[in-house]
């Protein structure tokens, strides 16, 4: 059980193991106070050496913390735990007895260390056992290890599950089955194909995938890989070179078994959201080079006010998350996401994106339909585009009526967008309506759908964008609430308040 995330209980994991080492210290007083070994001790002397003893459980479990072992409470390997316990309570000892002989402490007890040092190594190791007990007891009680698919049926599959799943399965992963060309006798549950991966990820709420094939194929990781970062799953490969492996910072172990985990993106949990730490250049790298694979799919380009209704609403919450990226179109976004440790997060905004594939689309020969606002706004629209990105395609554009369209109507709509051919939609319907309705036409859309909400009005020059300052210092906010205060006012005080209460809470 990771827990790297919840500052809370790393503090009171590490909180636990300075009270047990200072209790320690009282019970090993005790010991010397009535041992028949030594010279007089009394418990007067316990007290006296306290404060000490507080300053070497502080140390020691500084140098735990240094050590990693606050991330998890899940113990992978007993023996090496025993020694960097041991260790790392031998530098703490050291510290003391230096801090004795610095202020001449005339009553030092070496045999009050010895017992404490000795103590203080089964105590930490003991609760580290029981507190891995309870945390493996936790999750299965509650049923939220990680559905996990094997892709592969030979050799090292086959000594992957016997390891990991037999008998009694380990805390963070839970068998779902096997995806091969054939079914195994030594595997159960045979799932099917590969080419099955999307019905089987589909059926069984998959979360983790496990590629553990004897000859892994670079072309077929690439497909697996496209659509376990489009679902958002967690993808772990199995080496078939495991048994010459050294344990590694970057990897995971389970018995003999070591895997690395594998990801195209990274994501940042806000409120629920999975927004993606990117910025412009790799975004755009990124299109570039998954826009085929994309085609079907859609971009959510996400903001304060997208991300709490998305907290508040779980059905839009999934419309979000299911998208190939949640972007961070609002500064704050992409800020908490630098401040939780991925450096790189920048902000990408709708506006920006459309406007820089617009820019490369003379040399890539994109084809742009344009769905939402005004058929004015289109008009005006059309013409900036032909005048400002010369060689930009427009396959098409469509102002729906306000109001819902009829299945015919839909249909049609549809038609006439694949006949033309594009390679992005770009909807601008505003949120949350854009991302519902690309939700919605998933997969019968045939391009690259993108929400970007008012960007038609700013480039037909409707409404302007804030200055610069004001977007480099995330105010571009403020800046549209000047602008459209009536409509905005409400919107902006609730959900940044929210958001704000939401993050200090964090």
């Amino acid at each position: 059980m990771h827990y790297h995330k919840v500052p809370l209980l790393y503090f009171l994991n590490a909180a636990t193991e300075f009270i047990l080492l200072v209790t320690v210290f009282i019970l090993a007083g005790v010991l010397r106070a009535f041992s028949p070994i030594g010279s007089q001790f009394g418990m007067w002397d316990v007290w006296t050496f306290l404060p000490v003893a507080g300053l070497y459980a502080l140390a020691n479990v500084a140098c735990y913390a240094v050590e990693g072992t606050y991330r998890t409470l899940h113990v992978k390997n007993w023996g090496k735990q025993l020694f960097l316990v041991g260790l790392t309570n031998l530098a703490g000892l050291a510290l003391m007895a230096t801090v004795f002989y610095t202020f001449r402490v005339n009553q030092l007890s070496r045999l009050l260390l010895v017992y404490y040092y000795l103590l203080s190594i089964v105590v930490i190791v003991g609760k580290r056992f029981a507190f891995d007990k309870a945390a493996d007891a936790y999750v299965r009680r509650n049923d939220i290890a990680s559905r996990t698919l094997l892709i592969g049926s030979g050799e090292l599959a086959q000594r992957f599950y016997a390891e990991t799943f037999r008998g009694k399965s380990p805390v963070s992963l839970r068998y779902s089955g096997y995806l091969a060309p054939a079914p195994c006798k030594a595997l159960p549950d045979y799932r099917g194909t590969v080419q099955d991966l999307y019905r089987v990820v589909r059926d069984n709420r998959i979360e983790t995938l496990v590629l553990v094939q004897d000859v892994q194929d670079a072309a077929e990781i690439r497909r697996i890989m496209l659509l376990a970062d489009s679902y958002h799953l967690r993808v772990a490969a199995v080496p078939v070179y495991n048994d010459f492996m050294t344990a590694r910072s970057e990897l995971d172990s389970v018995g003999s078994m070591r895997y690395t985990n594998l990801h195209l993106m990274d994501t940042c949990d806000i409120m629920g959201v999975n927004i993606v730490v990117t910025d412009m250049d790799k975004t755009l790298r990124l299109i570039e080079e998954k826009l085929e694979d994309w085609r079907g799919k859609y971009i959510c380009v996400a903001n304060v006010h997208t991300t709490v209704t998305a907290h508040e609403d779980p059905d839009y919450q999934a419309v979000q998350n299911g998208a190939v990226m949640a972007l961070p179109d609002g500064g704050p976004l992409s800020k908490y996401s630098r401040q939780q440790g991925y450096t790189n997060a920048a902000r990408v905004t709708g506006p920006d994106l459309m406007k820089e594939l617009l820019r490369q689309s003379a040399t890539k020969h994109y084809r742009h339909y344009f769905y939402g606002s005004t058929q004015e706004t289109l008009d005006i629209l059309r013409k900036k585009v032909e005048e400002n990105y010369p060689g930009a395609v427009i396959a098409g554009m469509y102002s729906p009526p306000f109001r819902p369209l009829s299945p015919e109507e839909d249909e049609e709509v549809v038609r006439r967008i694949n006949e033309a051919k594009p390679d992005f939609v770009w909807v601008g319907l505003g949120a949350p309506k854009q991302e519902r309705w690309m939700a919605v036409h998933e997969d019968r859309v045939q391009a690259l759908m993108v929400g970007v909400g008012a960007a038609f009005d700013y480039e037909a020059g409707n409404i302007r964008r804030a200055p610069m300052w004001m977007q480099r210092h995330n105010l571009e906010w403020l800046y549209r609430l000047m602008q459209d205060p009536k409509r905005l006012f409400k919107r902006y005080f609730v959900t940044n308040t929210k958001y704000l209460w939401w993050t200090w809470r964090q």
